[in-house]
């Protein structure tokens, strides 16, 4: 009676075992693809840190610089260089993809309609060829996001995540899916 007990036992431990292995196994791979992909969005896809997140930074710089200009030539309480303020404090602010892409879309409207109002005006020297210059930039690095190779290796890890086994094992672990950056 003893060894049937002692083999039942050593069957729940070694099932036990198989199961713990399983589960930390899935962790582990899961998370080191996921945190690869989420890589890309500050890294860039090389590792080189031209990705998203550089961008997003030299958008908010050349905005910023458009106030300067417009703060020559406006009030400081206009509304648009108050959008532009707004939206890029939220664009600095911002934690998750999915906040950085609103903020994103907001500073975009925001610098837009500055711009389309600075052009519009006289400009004095050295200004004249300044907003059109930063203008060029901002919407170049808008054009660099859109190419950017993130919201596909977050796709891909993503369509990974939904799949059997990775999607049950990843929800018994705690692994989350990426958010696109849209």
């Amino acid at each position: 009676m003893r060894l049937v007990q002692r083999s039942s036992f050593a069957s729940f431990i070694m099932i036990l075992m198989i199961l713990a292995g399983t589960l930390i196994g899935s962790h582990n791979s899961l998370s080191a693809m996921r945190n690869a992909a989420s890589a890309i969005f500050s890294m860039g896809a090389q590792g080189d840190g031209i990705g998203i997140q550089g961008d997003l930074r030299e958008r908010g710089n050349a905005a910023y610089n458009m106030v300067v200009i417009a703060r020559k030539y406006l009030p400081e309480e206009n509304q648009l260089i108050q959008n532009v303020l707004a939206s890029k404090n939220a664009l600095d602010t911002a934690s998750s993809v999915r906040e950085k892409a609103t903020a994103n879309r907001d500073l975009t409207t925001a610098v837009r309609d500055l711009y389309d109002v600075l052009n519009g005006m006289d400009l004095r020297s050295p200004d004249t060829g300044y907003p059109q210059s930063l203008y060029t930039d901002f919407r170049s690095r808008g054009d660099t996001i859109s190419h950017d190779p993130y919201n596909q290796a977050a796709a891909g890890f993503n369509q990974v995540l939904s799949g059997f086994p990775a999607g049950m094992l990843g929800g018994l672990t705690g692994i989350q899916r990426l958010e696109l950056f849209e």
